[in-house]
């Protein structure tokens, strides 16, 4: 019986490196479509292509037995990996970090692997020298990232822009200036204001992910302010769609309207659903963790998510200028689910 069992793992081994063999010429064959695709200007994310892949991947699965279960989750990071290979910049920026948190490391992630020459600054150098290092990066004194740098991306907290930042702005005349703030309502405004007196090109953006290492295929938003030009916005939007990002467009009325939706409204609800779930629970005193359902486990790891960001999530929720709209408009939305749930039970 062992000899039988040592014999179809040595089978399994051999298929194991035939798979990796074909996995290689896979990347190998994006990274090739990569560097047609930076020839005609092409994003590298091409959402009707994986719909194809999918459909074949399902279709096949279905011929050989194999769980759709099992396509949905290798798939995803196939995608992710075969778009890594595809990042392929002509034009090499040289864009200075200020900030080393969990969106700087995101940022400098994916930059960095396209080829962009990166500098890591902020008021604590040794914070900034240890990203840097991480990815092979240089790290320098603000200071010194003003004169050295032609981008500037500050990924920090807008309050601490606002009252930490005027020196380190006032230096970037003729540079092009992000931040990267969730909520615009405030931070617009005042770096549209301050670019007009530095006369720094100011284009705010908002990546549309949270603290993640390399993330491909995942959406920007770009909003012009007055005082950046046309040629400046091509400038940026080709910058990170190099990168392998997925650009978007916008102004901020729009994006603040977008917001109170998909970030303000949402969180509101899953804090509420994260403390619910603690009251009822010492309610009604029960240990549910041997109870959790599929759907139960994916909301757990989201309200977890959730929970890391507390204090990001809370200052959206204070600054969007549409938060209080669709906070009521949500709560309303509870009020009648729960007398239309209450009279069905009477």
């Amino acid at each position: 019986m062992s000899g039988e069992l040592a014999k179809l793992r040595q089978e399994i081994d051999k298929i194991d490196e035939q798979i990796i063999k074909l996995f290689a010429l896979r990347l190998e064959l994006s990274r090739k479509i990569g560097k047609i695709k930076a020839e005609r200007n092409n994003s590298i994310t091409d959402e009707s292509r994986e719909n194809k892949v999918r459909e074949n991947w399902l279709v096949n699965s279905r011929k050989y037995g194999i769980p759709q279960s099992f396509v949905e989750s290798v798939l995803p990071v196939i995608f992710s990996y075969s778009k890594l290979m595809q990042i392929n910049v002509n034009e090499k920026e040289k864009i200075v970090v200020y900030g080393y948190g969990g969106m700087a490391r995101s940022l400098v992630s994916i930059l960095s692997l396209a080829g962009h020459e990166i500098a890591i600054t902020g008021r604590d150098i040794n914070k900034a020298e240890m990203l840097a290092k991480q990815f092979n990066c240089v790290s320098m004194n603000p200071l010194e990232a003003t004169g050295w740098g032609e981008i500037f991306i500050l990924a920090i907290p807008p309050d601490v822009i606002v009252a930490n930042l005027s020196d380190f702005i006032g230096k970037l005349s003729n540079k092009i200036l992000m931040d990267i703030s969730s909520s615009k309502s405030i931070i617009f405004k005042y770096l549209e204001e301050f670019s007009k007196k530095a006369k720094f090109k100011f284009v705010s953006t908002h990546p549309l992910f949270g603290p993640i290492d390399y993330p491909v295929g995942e959406r920007i938003v770009i909003i012009p302010s007055e005082n950046s030009t046309k040629d400046d916005i091509v400038r940026v939007e080709k910058l990170w769609r190099d990168a392998g990002l997925v650009p978007v467009i916008t102004d901020v009325e729009t994006h603040e309207k977008a917001m109170a939706i998909v970030q303000v409204l949402s969180h509101y609800y899953l804090l509420g659903l994260s403390d619910s779930i603690s009251l009822v629970t010492k309610e009604l005193n029960v240990d549910i963790s041997n109870f959790h359902t599929t759907n139960f486990r994916e909301i757990f790891k989201v309200l977890s998510r959730v929970n890391e960001i507390k204090d990001i999530i809370l200052e959206i929720q204070r600054q969007n200028p549409y938060a209080y709209k669709v906070r009521s408009i949500g709560l309303e939305v509870l009020k009648k689910l729960k007398q239309n749930l209450d009279g069905e039970t009477k």
